[in-house]
């Protein structure tokens, strides 16, 4: 019996030391692969979803201007045509004027003037922000007559021209510009 159990201890081997750091350093290599690989799959779909953030705001923000762009209402019925946009408040990068958000048809109420500019990186609505990640100098107004061409006679406007740009900056990753274009028809132009 003695002898079996010798010839069954000396079958039986085991792993060597170096068997064994071999092992774990090719384990320790393949973890290290996935876990960059795990990283870097995390990354990109960060800088993806707050990319399709960022625009979904953008577009959210941008179709609120076109509504309210869209029902200007005449801040002085005296003349003829009524004027759309208050004094100097059509430009290339802003855009003020009035909306009858009572429904009263008055045409000086207060509170009723709306106001969209660039400020540092946000379109602003009456100094309020909107959308967040606007690129430098990213909003333009170009305001166009009845045949499509631009015009600078406000009562010519008959439609304005929205270009909005959204820049999204994920350092090593690198930098994403969005941009989102639109035309509003005045509908109390006439």
């Amino acid at each position: 019996m003695n002898a079996k159990v010798k010839r069954l201890l000396n079958e039986e081997g085991g792993f060597t030391l170096p068997e064994m750091l071999v092992t774990m350093m090719i384990m320790i290599t393949v973890l290290f692969a996935l876990y960059s690989i795990f990283d870097m799959s995390i990354r990109v779909f960060s800088f993806g979803n707050d990319k399709v953030e960022a625009v979904e705001n953008a577009r959210l923000g941008l179709e609120r201007m076109e509504r309210e762009l869209r029902n200007a209402y005449p801040y002085n019925r005296d003349s003829d045509p009524p004027p759309l946009f208050l004094a100097g408040g059509f430009t290339s990068n802003s855009v003020t004027f009035r909306n009858d958000l009572n429904g009263n048809r008055a045409a000086n109420d207060s509170g009723e003037q709306i106001t969209y500019t660039l400020g540092g990186n946000s379109l602003q609505r009456n100094s309020q922000p909107v959308v967040e990640f606007v690129k430098a100098n990213g909003l333009t107004f170009q305001y166009l007559d009845k045949s499509g061409n631009p015009t600078t006679t406000e009562p010519a406007i008959s439609r304005v021209r929205i270009k909005l740009e959204i820049e999204i900056d994920r350092g090593s990753l690198g930098t994403r510009t969005q941009t989102l274009t639109t035309d509003v028809d005045l509908r109390n132009r006439n």
